[in-house]
Parts: C-alpha cells; structure tokens; sequence
C-alpha cells in the first residue's frame, strides 16, 4: 500500500463527515466505514497503519480505477476506514500514477536496475552508499513480492527477468570500463606529447644562456618565437587534453592500474592500439608525431617480449609435462625388471 497524502485531524474529519469534500478528488465516495478486513487488511495491520492519511492500495495498482482508503481514529481511539475509487486528477496532482498490468513489467525492471546501480556504487565506509542500497532493495523486494502475491508473475519469471537484466548490467559496466580506460590512457599520451621537445628545451635554456651573458633580462627579451614554436606543439592536443589537478591524476592512474590487473595483456594492448590510431588522426607537429612514434614503438617492444615470454612459457610447460611422462614410463619400467628377474 502506498502512501499518498498526509492530513490534519482536521482536514481529515472534514473530509470523511462532508461528501461534497469527499467529491473533491473521489469519483464514487461511498461515506461508509469499511471493515478491517477489507482489501486483505487484517485488524492488525489496519491499526499498524498510521491514521489521518490517504493511501493508494495494492490491491488497485493493477486497475484502471483505482482506489484509495482512507484511515482516521474516532474519538474512543479505534481506527476507521473509508474506501473509494480516486480521480486520476487528484492521484496525479500527489505525484501518483496508478500502475496498470501491462505497466508492471517496467516498473519492476526499473526498480531491479536501480537496486543493481546502487549495490554497484556501494562502498564499505560510505553509510550514504549503504543507505541508497537498502532503500533501492526494499523498494524492489515489496514490489516484487506485490507482483507475486497478486500473481502478476510467477517466481521462475521474475527469476529470468534478474538474470537476463544482471547479465545485461555487467555487460554494460564492462563496456563502460573499457571505454573510460582508453579515456585515461588518451590523456597520458596527451600530456607527453604536449611537453616540449628535448630540442625545443635545449634551445630556450641556450637563449637564456646567452641573454644573461649579454646583460639582456630574460623578463624583456624577445622571445616570441620561442613562445610561438612551444604554442605550436601545444595547440593541436590542447584541446583534447583535460586540466588536471595532481590529485586527479593520482585516481586516473590507479584506475588505469587497477583495469590493467583485472584484464589480460592482449586485451589491454589491443585497447592502447585503437587510442594511438586515432591521436594520429591529429594534425600533429612533427615534434608530436615523433612522440606518438616512439611511444607506440615501445608499446610493440612490450608487446613482442611478452609474447615471447609466453611462448616460452609454454614450451618449458610442454617440456615438464613430457619428461613427467617419460620419468613415469622409466620409472615403471625399472621396477618391472626385478620382478622378472626373480622368475
């Protein structure tokens, strides 16, 4: 059952002795207390359920007019119930949509893909992260258990429905790893060829050299051309390079790391091909163009002296497991020939 106004005494006395109130936001206001059994209310719950609100039950969210009941404590303390079908004007203007039969698939994919997102983004210190956890699984599991007591769906159902959502879920999370990955290493690579050449360098500390033997203040010299030729390694990666604080740095490489332990070399390999690729696309100096050259051919480098260690890898496995073997066959064969000896 859902909650979906709160009312003062009151407002709430008002509303249940006047049926021109009562038309106000019901279509067939019936003015008649109902009993505790109504609806599948025993008198138990119905005194759990706090008094001066308006509720949506669960019993209507599967039909098009549905109901609401309204609960109120008499003078002697006892709890009093009032049912009527609600306008859909006065459920819409309360932020509430009656939930039709066809409408229920969605809503308890959603509320799964909710609680999935939540459990995901869950961290052990982070009581925030908890909270938003619990509150995504309650929501699912009541509305879970309303689809099945109404019989809505059966468990095998709501069962397939968890796993094909739960596998499309990690699929999705994958994905976004891997594209977030070449994210990070497109900046590592931005911000290497953005810095000055080695050239580039020697040069602007010869010139200062120079100026401060001739007397001239590195402050007023001319060094435009030094400026011009350093903005001009920058400006075909500068836009595409992000501004980062050391901090941020730090937490984009330990993710880097952390993908790169989780994910074979291949695969990672595979990934730093497709960003170098495009970042050749630029309209590269050639300063950068050597860069991106060098860091790809050291990237090869990596790439062909682990294949070889794997290779080698396998071939000393191979090697084991045949002299395992054959030490196996001698060593039976050794203990067969005293026995025919002693015949």
């Amino acid at each position: 059952m859902k909650k979906i106004t709160s009312l003062s005494n009151d407002q709430f006395k008002t509303l249940v002795s006047d049926k021109r109130e009562l038309k106000k936001f019901m279509k067939h206001p019936q003015n008649e207390k109902i009993e505790a059994d109504w609806a599948n209310i025993s008198e138990k719950q119905l005194q759990d359920i706090p008094s001066g609100a308006v509720y949506l039950t669960q019993s209507a969210l599967g039909e098009e007019k549905p109901q609401v009941l309204l609960v109120s404590t008499d003078e002697k303390g006892q709890k009093q119930a009032y049912t009527s079908e609600a306008t859909l004007d006065f459920l819409k203007s309360h932020d509430v949509n009656p939930v039709l039969e066809k409408d229920r698939e969605t809503q308890l994919k959603t509320s799964y893909i909710t609680f999935l997102q939540a459990h995901d983004k869950e961290k052990p210190q982070d009581i925030d992260s908890m909270l938003a956890r619990v509150n995504a699984e309650n929501d699912y599991v009541m509305l879970k258990s309303s689809a099945l007591k109404e019989k809505q769906f059966t468990s095998d159902q709501l069962k397939g429905m968890e796993n094909e959502l739960s596998h499309q879920f990690q699929a999705r999370k994958q994905t976004q790893e891997k594209d977030r990955y070449q994210e990070d290493y497109k900046q590592e690579v931005l911000e290497v060829m953005q810095q000055p050449s080695e050239e580039t360098q020697y040069k602007q500390m010869f010139k200062q050299n120079l100026l401060a033997q001739l007397g001239i203040s590195s402050e007023k010299d001319s060094s435009k051309e030094a400026k011009k030729e350093a903005e001009a390694e920058k400006a075909p990666v500068e836009k595409q390079l992000k501004q980062e604080t050391p901090q941020e740095k730090e937490q984009r490489l330990a993710k880097m790391k952390e993908f790169e332990q989780k994910h074979s070399f291949d695969k990672v390999y595979k990934l730093k091909k497709e960003v170098l690729q495009e970042l050749k696309e630029l309209n590269l100096t050639d300063s950068q163009r050597e860069k991106l050259t060098n860091l790809e051919k050291a990237l090869d480098t990596e790439k062909k002296d682990h294949d070889k260690q794997k290779k080698e890898e396998k071939s000393q496995n191979g090697f084991t497991k045949f002299f395992a073997r054959n030490s196996g066959a001698n060593s039976s064969k050794k203990q067969k020939e005293p026995q025919e000896m002693e015949r």
